[in-house]
């Protein structure tokens, strides 16, 4: 089966450079195509990079917004399944064979279990909760995916949600009651949230903009908190 690797980005070279290579090695030994779904509003050399590595199909996405650049990324796959990837995630190296036999087993969905790039006592309570079905599992980090048809009946991501669409489809994904599996192989992901605020903070911030999306708050409203709060950008 073919795995279609999108990956959304916004001034992301840097992360592109680090994590292309690794993709590139797995598309030689998979069936896997890479697409970088590029921002219009970019300004660095994403598209420079991605020339570097055959592997790699890169396009500017017409609408901005990570929701809207999954769909576009989504819309030129040609993949049985789709998998979603932040630019700044490394996902594990027995990732393709992990989603090839979830989907065997019956599922139509899933995203990883995670660890971050840096271990603290504090980090490692986080990447404990990812390994569980929660309230809060299932974010954009833990690398969504979806075979493509059971993505179409989603109608995709929600591209009015310019924050949270990843939550947003991991609950229509529960309220349809598709079948999904967590993978426990984990993927790598960035701490540096945590490098710039505190470990307390973040948890505080993301535990309330999660409320608030839970309580209807439009995403527009919710990205405005979560930039106000954050010592980062969404």
């Amino acid at each position: 089966m073919l795995l279609s690797i999108i990956i959304p980005v916004y001034n992301e070279e840097q992360n592109l450079a680090k994590g292309l290579s690794f993709l590139s090695e797995e598309a030689n030994k998979h069936a896997i195509e890479i697409l970088v779904s590029n921002s219009p509003e970019s300004m660095d050399e994403s598209g420079m990079i991605c020339k570097e590595y055959n592997k790699v199909t890169h396009f500017d996405a017409i609408l901005k917004g990570r929701a809207a650049q999954m769909n576009a990324g989504a819309a030129k796959a040609k993949g049985d399944i789709l998998l979603f990837l932040h630019a700044d995630v490394t996902l594990p190296e027995d990732f393709y064979n992990q989603i090839i036999f979830a989907i065997k087993e019956g599922n139509k969905a899933g995203f990883f279990a995670y660890k971050f790039d840096k271990e603290t006592f504090l980090l490692n309570i986080n990447s404990f909760f990812t390994k569980k079905r929660g309230l809060f599992s299932g974010g954009g980090d833990q690398c969504q995916f979806f075979t493509k048809e059971i993505f179409k009946t989603l109608n995709g991501y929600n591209s009015a949600f310019c924050i949270m669409e990843d939550f947003e489809m991991i609950d229509k994904v529960r309220k349809q009651k598709i079948p999904f599996k967590i993978i426990q192989s984990k993927a790598t992901v960035s701490a540096r949230k945590y490098d710039v605020n505190s470990w307390g903070k973040v948890n505080l911030i993301n535990g309330y903009v999660f409320l608030k999306y839970k309580l209807g708050v439009h995403p527009i409203k919710l990205r405005k908190t979560y930039k106000s709060l954050l010592r980062e950008g969404v």
